[in-house]
């Protein structure tokens, strides 16, 4: 059966278990939040932090799950973190949580605004303290990320799925790529045998020239079934195989993961501390994926990769497309030190103006600028700002 495995420890108390990563050396006097307020333009939502003295920092949220998560941001978030020091940021994005009852709204539409507030957070701590927010986190290990480019071409038949994906590593010359299998959620492709009909044809046609990843993104509701699959997967070097089975059946992704060769990747749906905890001391999967914005922003997916460093595995986050997802990708691959060897990509923004505040972001031959510009490293233009309304 599916969910929560026997034997689990208890969950993980969130307050005290990590070292904070905000580096308060470089913030020698409080930063009192002021306001946390949030905006929309254009199906975009843009958060706004600032502090008693006078500086700001801004963000950009998920761009569809603000939407629907704007009153918990107004109403929950927003509230609590007014009148704290932002340098507490480890100690607030745990608080926050355990404030009242809103643990009992762990799920996406509780993390993904917090997310955005923290990013925002983040913004006005690197521009007070002069520096990168991965400099903020930890420190600055690169200038470069290195990208896989992933895609989604489920409705179309493996032919035309292969013409788009060569198409998409072409566009940056990406020199690794996802792909997708299995038929989301449901055991049979939406199109008959694609999966395999595809997975040869992609690794025929770039297996020397990229490295391949897939995505099953919970097909599989037979572990059985999983492992068949899994088998192909390693008979054409694909280097992981993401999610498998359903995303909450912790054991087996586990039992498919011992059965196969190919590293497992997991948790990109995930919210709980304490099951990235479980999966990592029982060596459930041997990648971890939490993702930027579902998870709750860039302190708790660091502190999962710490967790895996421990076990020696790597922790590559899931990013959502759209909004700024490129840049808190980008910032987290600069400072962990064990994020694998390619980040996902799902292209910059061109839905808003906006520019580098250090070296300018661009990607090219599969690589893409770390940014290292004070803050989170892009300003918006100021003018696009002016505006955009209040969400209250």
């Amino acid at each position: 059966m599916g969910g929560i495995p026997q034997g689990h420890s208890k969950p993980v108390d969130p307050i005290g278990t990590f070292k904070p990563l905000v580096q308060r050396d470089r913030l020698p006097d409080p930063v009192i939040i002021q306001s946390l307020e949030l905006y929309e333009r254009d199906d975009n939502w843009f958060i706004r932090v600032r502090s008693t003295d006078g500086a700001e920092g801004w963000s950009v949220g998920h761009p569809k799950k603000m939407e629907l998560s704007q009153h918990v941001f107004t109403k929950v978030i927003a509230p609590y973190m007014r009148g704290k020091d932002a340098r507490d940021l480890d100690r607030l994005v745990d608080g926050v949580f355990l404030s009242g009852n809103n643990y009992k709204m762990q799920g996406q539409l509780f993390w993904v605004p917090l997310a955005a507030a923290e990013f925002a957070i983040l913004d006005l701590l690197g521009k007070v303290a002069n520096c990168s927010a991965a400099n903020l986190l930890g420190g600055q290990r690169r200038k470069q990320i290195n990208l896989y480019i992933a895609n989604n071409h489920r409705t179309k038949d493996a032919q035309e799925s292969l013409r788009l994906i060569i198409k998409t590593v072409k566009s940056i010359d990406a020199k690794a790529l996802k792909f997708k299998i299995g038929g989301r959620m449901k055991v049979i492709d939406e199109l008959p045998n694609r999966t395999e009909k595809l997975i040869p044809m992609v690794a025929k046609a770039l297996g020397d020239k990229c490295t391949l990843y897939a995505d099953a993104n919970s097909s599989y509701l037979s572990v059985q079934k999983a492992i068949e699959v899994g088998k192909i997967l390693e008979a054409y070097g694909v280097a992981f195989y993401e999610e498998p089975v359903p995303f909450d059946y912790l054991e087996e992704t586990k039992r498919v993961a011992e059965a196969l060769t190919i590293p497992v990747a997991w948790g990109e749906q995930e919210s709980s501390q304490w099951r990235f905890k479980w999966m990592v001391e029982n060596s459930g999967v041997r990648i971890f994926q939490p993702d930027i914005f579902y998870y709750g922003g860039l302190i708790r997916s660091l502190r999962v990769a710490q967790m895996a460093a421990a076990k020696g595995f790597d922790c590559t986050p899931h990013i959502s497309g759209g909004g700024l997802g490129f840049l808190y990708m980008g910032i987290y691959a600069a400072c962990c030190p064990n994020p694998g060897p390619h980040q996902e990509y799902k292209g910059l923004t061109d839905d808003f103006p906006w520019e580098s505040t250090g070296d300018k972001i661009v990607v090219k031959n599969g690589f893409m600028t770390a940014p290292n510009g004070h803050g989170i490293g892009v300003n918006i233009d100021p003018d696009y700002l002016a505006n955009v309304d209040r969400v209250k």
